[in-house]
């Protein structure tokens, strides 16, 4: 390749990187989870209700410009398939209602339940929305992954007005569950 090729095509594949993105994989449990967030996380955890129950609701996320990256798990009182389903419809509504959004597509996907190494073991049923809504009276965009394993459900939810698609596939691609 000529040097001149061969610069033009190195600066065409650096400027594709950008530097806002700086993934890590985070670890949280077991139980718990494993995914890939694009900067350091911040934490928080708060009581919320779903449905009918409190729980306490522990988010981790980065936020890049304008879109936020979180990740959220809640502990259920019980570990029955009713529990996690109510728990997820919760999740899910409050989630499309905090942006005034409406669904424009929802996705059935597995989601791989992982050993302490990272080695696939099992998977679990989730669904994947993506969510056209507004906050602060913008046009935003969701995507967002829900699924529950035993007494606890999850939630991988990437928001903003001008999301990159592969950056966003990345991060709700990531998650998977530890036992």
């Amino acid at each position: 390749m000529p040097p001149r090729l061969a610069a033009a095509t190195l600066a065409l594949l650096l400027g594709a990187c950008t530097p806002d993105y700086n993934w890590r994989e985070i670890r949280v449990g077991p139980p718990g989870y494993l995914v890939m967030l694009p900067g350091k996380p911040t934490e928080m955890t708060r009581t919320i209700r779903l449905g009918e129950i409190d729980v306490a609701m522990t988010m981790r996320g980065a936020q890049v410009r304008d879109t936020a990256f979180t990740v959220a798990e809640a502990p259920l009182p019980a570990a029955d398939d009713a529990s996690r389903n109510r728990a997820l419809s919760a999740m899910r509504t409050a989630m499309v209602r905090n942006i005034a959004g409406a669904e424009t597509q929802a996705t059935a996907v597995q989601v791989q339940v992982v050993d302490p190494s990272g080695r696939a073991t099992a998977a679990v049923p989730g669904i994947r929305i993506e969510v056209e809504g507004t906050a602060n009276r913008k046009p935003v965009s969701m995507v967002a992954l829900f699924v529950g394993r035993g007494d606890r459900v999850y939630q991988a939810v990437s928001v903003g007005p001008d999301m990159n698609r592969d950056e966003v596939s990345t991060f709700v691609g990531s998650l998977r569950l530890l036992p």
